[in-house]
């Protein structure tokens, strides 16, 4: 009989598979002198207890002057800090995006997913084995955090839209 793993495992897992499936490139090409403009970056924590405080950090390569850099951080903010620090207040899944441009007008995008987790859960899941079900049911209930919040910031905008043509 195969012993259950901890349930810590689930989220190392979760921050290895966002590193390697939601990193994406599309960028320019300076002409062949110097190679491509790439961004890089990363952040200090992807996932743990509510409120998740991630830094994150950016850089670039071959880029041509000045870099502009936008983080997007799933919860209604932003950032262009290019090194911000931002608290997840609320349990659920985070995309992070980070967007960057230089004065040529190459640019790059690279993607993270975090996992912000209630306290008690996320204390409760470093001392419980991980079963099948056990992680299928995390990651129901998860996302149906992530949803809400989606929900949320939606009609949050529709209500800021409203108002804005309604004068």
């Amino acid at each position: 009989m195969k012993r259950a793993r901890p349930f810590k495992m689930l989220f190392v897992l979760a921050a290895a598979l966002s590193a390697a499936l939601f990193v994406g490139a599309c960028g320019g090409d300076d002409g062949g002198n110097g190679g491509t403009f790439k961004i890089t970056g990363n952040a200090d924590r992807f996932a743990g207890p509510t409120p998740l405080i991630s830094r994150f950090t950016a850089s670039s390569k071959n880029a041509k002057g000045d870099v502009i850099y936008r983080w997007r951080f799933d919860d209604g903010t932003t950032s262009e800090e290019q090194n911000p620090t931002h608290t997840f207040a609320r349990a659920g899944y985070y995309t992070v995006i980070l967007d960057a441009r230089d004065e040529d007008g190459n640019n790059d995008r690279q993607t993270f997913l975090l996992g912000a987790w209630p306290p008690k859960q996320w204390t409760e899941a470093q001392r419980t084995p991980l079963t099948k079900e056990g992680a299928r049911n995390a990651q129901r209930v998860q996302q149906a955090r992530t949803n809400a919040r989606h929900r949320e910031i939606r009609e949050r905008l529709r209500e800021r839209a409203r108002e804005q043509i309604e004068g």
